[in-house]
């Protein structure tokens, strides 16, 4: 998105993308509930809700430099890294999958990825790239921009340490601490209630408290395609 002077609107682009990711929960939210899984729509509903509890600094027309936009992406991106990996963790445990290998499951979900967070919002991502090279905050590690980081984020510097030696010595992200920061939000979903199948009331249309979208009403065929009698 682009100005009216030709400037990158970061705001517009950060509320977009924002946007777009709460929309796509909700209607997995719906769709769950239409299919009677109480279960998996209370889930969806509350990575809603962690979402909508991150900063949103669009907010009252606040114009958002390019370095104030990578900074919420990445809180986002740590976010809906978090959430991808709940998901897996939750299909692992309906199918019964033992400790050690969800360990292994998560580990290769983490392989690639680590996001670090103080308690006042700032945000270290590192990323292995193909090359074997490590991305801190999107740049390129060398001792140049490890030392420029290190006086930026010093509650980081011990991190980007260990990950300028660990790509010195082709190690990746192997032996990176996995932050277990809490996500915004509510801190859990909401109890299960003992409602047999989920069934939702016609008179309300609402299932356990929650709004639920409309069914759709049923397409009739066209003329040309129906059975003659």
């Amino acid at each position: 998105m682009v100005s009216d002077h030709g400037n990158i609107d970061w705001a517009s682009m950060l509320r977009a993308d924002f946007t777009l990711k709460v929309d796509s929960l909700q209607q997995y939210a719906y769709a769950a509930g239409a299919r009677g899984d109480v279960s998996l729509q209370r889930h969806y509903l509350h990575q809603v809700a962690q979402l909508e509890a991150l900063p949103q600094p669009w907010e009252g027309g606040a114009r958002l430099t390019e370095e104030e936009y990578c900074a919420a992406v990445r809180v986002r991106a740590w976010v809906l890294h978090e959430q991808q990996i709940a998901d897996d963790r939750r299909w692992a445990t309906k199918r019964g999958m033992s400790a050690q290998d969800w360990a292994l499951r998560e580990a290769e979900a983490r392989a690639k990825w680590r996001y670090h967070r103080t308690p006042d919002g700032q945000m270290l991502c590192a990323a292995l790239r193909d090359d074997g090279r490590i991305a801190l905050n999107s740049e390129i590690l060398e001792p140049e921009v490890a030392g420029r980081l290190r006086q930026q984020m010093p509650q980081f510097a011990h991190l980007i340490t260990f990950y300028l030696d660990n790509q010195e010595a082709g190690r990746g992200l192997q032996g990176a601490p996995v932050d277990r920061t809490p996500l915004p939000g509510p801190s859990g979903p909401p109890p299960e209630p003992p409602v047999p199948g989920g069934v939702l009331t016609a008179q309300s249309g609402v299932r356990d408290g929650t709004p639920q979208r409309p069914a759709a009403p049923a397409k009739r065929r066209p003329w040309w395609r129906r059975r003659r009698s």
